[in-house]
């Protein structure tokens, strides 16, 4: 079996953007299919002026959270100046690149040229690699790489298909600036070439890219990687998924009380199916049956309502009561009241679980029962036969010795089949006394969260009203 090395080579101008996370899932996926491959990280730092190193971090904890492990060290684009550099010069002295002083604005106006004239070429620099002086310089300059005008160049992708681009289509992009630092067009190449990267996995922005820097492969007489393109994912109104459509850095999903586990099962089956009628899949079943050919060219439609529905799923299974505490644990309110009343939040959870979307919805739930203050609405009037029944009920909640679940419940169908009255008579105001709202869970769980002492008190706030 022939390794597979991949990488995820993220640029540090912003935290984990929800797509490019499943750009590093897919590449994991497909490390994992293969016992002898590797799975590398890159930061691609040569952007100086918007990269950051806080980005980088956050970054890397976003895909240390999803559980996307990595081969070794992580690599620093910035770091290895000095190769791209020797590989730039290397092509220059090859005569497979050349020396350019063309201004910007002789640049523009060859642009807007072009621009103009669908079938000139779209080499931008037209005299200077024909130009002896130029090509004598020693400072002063850019290194452009030389494509060819005449030709093709064609693509096999694992996804896209077959693809083919004329050479005049493809500039001659440069290779080192003036200050002699290299672009990210050859550095990514450099890299992935010292690595040995044999697979390359990225967003199909990137397809134009991939001509281009095929020729330096070529030119070098490196073996090229196999491609595979991934269409972005966009918003439900169809454009590009951003701020406006919700969340979407991978830290901010998770500070949300979102899952790992949630997110990558809602990732992968954007424009890939396992073939079942069940969507609920975890990762090792991924990794058994997934095809990176049967996925979809077409953008898929990023839906925080079918996220929603994974993530209730998983929060409500064995371990969720657990990972709810961890969450806890770095939320500063949840974490203070934890310490007043472990007990009181883990039965809010356990209560509320089956409706929730997140974790960090419990956040607008706690306040109601761990208020001290509770003071209930003076405005609300209620029925006169709830009146008459209201102490007598009391006196019977009262009674109850084993404060739980089923004793309550128990009391309050006795309660109801001794005065032979329907619930809603006595549930609705009842719940409304012990929250300040006709909405929420069944009394009885109102009832359990709260505590004898904190319901009972309640309910005597009413006493106190009449």
């Amino acid at each position: 079996m022939t390794p597979i090395i991949t990488r995820f080579a993220p640029s540090p101008t912003g935290n984990l953007h929800i797509g490019s996370a499943r750009t590093a899932l897919i590449n994991f996926i497909v490390n994992q299919q293969n016992p002898l491959s590797k799975f590398y990280i890159r930061i691609e730092d040569t952007d100086k002026e918007r990269s950051r190193s806080e980005f980088s971090q956050n970054i890397l904890k976003g895909l240390e959270w999803l559980g996307l492990n990595w081969e070794n060290e992580i690599q620093i684009q910035s770091q290895r100046i000095k190769r791209h550099q020797e590989i730039a010069n290397k092509l220059l002295e090859n005569k497979f690149a050349y020396k350019c002083i063309c201004s910007e604005e002789k640049l523009k106006t060859q642009r807007e040229l072009i621009k103009s004239n669908k079938n000139l070429s779209k080499k931008i620099c037209t005299e200077c690699k024909i130009n002896s002086e130029v090509q004598e310089l020693k400072e002063g300059f850019v290194i452009r790489i030389k494509i060819p005008d005449d030709g093709s160049l064609k693509i096999e992708d694992k996804i896209q298909g077959n693809v083919e681009v004329l050479n005049k289509e493809l500039d001659d992009f440069i290779l080192l600036r003036k200050d002699h630092s290299p672009t990210y067009m050859l550095s990514v190449v450099v890299d992935d070439n010292d690595l040995g990267v044999n697979f390359i996995i990225r967003g199909d922005d990137h397809l134009n890219n991939t001509f281009r820097q095929n020729y330096i492969y070529k030119f070098l007489n490196w073996n090229s990687p196999v491609y595979a393109h991934i269409p972005l994912i966009h918003g439900e109104d169809g454009s590009k998924l951003s701020k406006r459509h919700g969340a979407v850095d991978v830290l901010d999903f998770k500070e949300k009380g979102y899952l790992p586990e949630a997110i990558i099962n809602n990732l992968i089956l954007l424009g890939w199916s396992p073939g079942k009628e069940n969507e609920l899949i975890d990762i090792n079943e991924i990794i058994e049956k997934f095809e990176i050919t049967k996925l979809s060219k077409s953008s898929s439609i990023f839906s925080y309502k079918k996220l929603n529905f994974f993530n209730n799923y998983y929060l409500r299974n064995q371990s969720g009561l657990n990972k709810f505490l961890e969450y806890c644990k770095n939320n500063k309110k949840l974490k203070d009241l934890i310490l007043k009343n472990e007990n009181k939040i883990k039965t809010i959870f356990e209560v509320y679980k089956k409706d929730l979307n997140n974790f960090a919805e419990i956040l607008d739930i706690v306040d109601v029962y761990f208020d001290k203050n509770f003071k209930l609405d003076q405005n609300e009037v209620f029925s006169d036969e709830f009146k008459s029944l209201y102490k007598d009920f009391l006196n019977s909640i009262s009674n109850i010795d084993n404060w739980d679940r089923e004793n309550i419940q128990n009391t309050i169908s006795d309660f109801l089949n001794l005065k032979n009255i329907k619930f809603p008579i006595l549930g609705k105001p009842i719940r409304f006394l012990m929250t300040n709202s006709y909405n929420g869970p069944s009394i009885s769980d109102i009832f359990l969260i709260l505590g004898k002492k904190d319901s009972i008190d309640r309910l005597n706030q009413y006493i106190e009203k009449k």
